[in-house]
């Protein structure tokens, strides 16, 4: 990293940088029936499959009118689809269970793998022309996860930044799911002055989080005092290795726009 700042200074110096593949069964422009589907929360199954499940509102679009609605289920591995159970519309809170998939599919505990994905429809039939509509959502199979497993410490890589060090991730404590990256700027030799945030979408494993002014003394590096800023601007959280992977921009008030730049944060303890 510090690589970079140096050949900006020397610069400024010598002038004084899932495609959807299932098949839409839609027969006619405008004789099916769209459903609208809420986003599920969580999203996702875990390896622990009696507490696997799936929840989400379908309803119809005001004046729309079908003669029967119905869940299916499918896995692209091995071929294997079926219907789960036939709805009624509107439903709230309507809950998909691993275990129901896998009686559904005939699938047995020892073929439920990490990896898998199954991809959830809700079709609709009237007057005789069934639809697989637009309203559905893939369930990813991940591994189990708790809040406590998002904090400890943790060792950074950054080939892009070309930095390395150790920190600590500490949860808000008002908000399991919002963590603190302590001791990032002093890792790089910097005296600390904000916390790099991160924010965990629990339905998804997403992240997010603000801009920080995270040092502004950069004395140890030679370089004139300035904002040192941490943006996140996309990342996830893997509980299958206890890992964040989380992209960075990274700017200098005085120097501008650095770029993006990944980090992975793998936990030691």
């Amino acid at each position: 990293m510090k690589r970079y700042l140096y050949l900006i200074a020397a610069t400024l110096l010598i002038s004084v940088g899932c495609e959807d593949t299932n098949e839409n069964l839609v027969q006619e422009r405008g004789a099916a029936v769209v459903p609208i589907m809420s986003d599920p929360a969580p999203a996702y199954f875990s390896d622990n499959i009696e507490a696997s499940y799936v929840q989400f509102d379908v309803s119809l679009s005001p004046g729309d009118q079908i003669d029967k609605a119905e869940i299916e289920i499918v896995r692209e591995r091995g071929n294997k689809s079926g219907i789960l159970k036939e709805i009624s519309l509107p439903a709230t809170g309507l809950k998909v269970t691993a275990a129901e998939i896998l009686s559904a599919l005939n699938i047995p505990v020892s073929d439920y793998n990490l990896g898998d994905v199954y991809y959830l429809y809700v079709l609709t039939t009237r007057g005789g022309q069934t639809t697989r509509s637009l309203a559905a959502f893939p369930i990813p199979v991940v591994c189990y996860f708790e809040p406590s497993m998002l904090i400890g410490n943790f060792h950074y890589v950054s080939d892009s930044w070309e930095e390395e060090g150790d920190v600590t991730f500490v949860a808000d404590p008002d908000d399991p799911y919002k963590v603190y990256i302590e001791g990032y700027p002093e890792s790089e030799g910097l005296p600390g002055i904000g916390k790099i945030e991160l924010n965990l979408d629990p339905n998804n494993f997403k992240l997010s989080g603000p801009e920080v002014v995270i040092a502004n003394d950069l004395s140890a590096w030679g370089v004139p005092a300035q904002d040192y800023i941490f943006r996140p601007v996309s990342g996830t959280y893997s509980a299958c290795d206890n890992k964040y992977t989380v992209v960075f921009n990274i700017s200098l008030s005085l120097w501008g726009n650095q770029g993006n730049y990944e980090f992975v944060f793998t936990k030691t303890n």
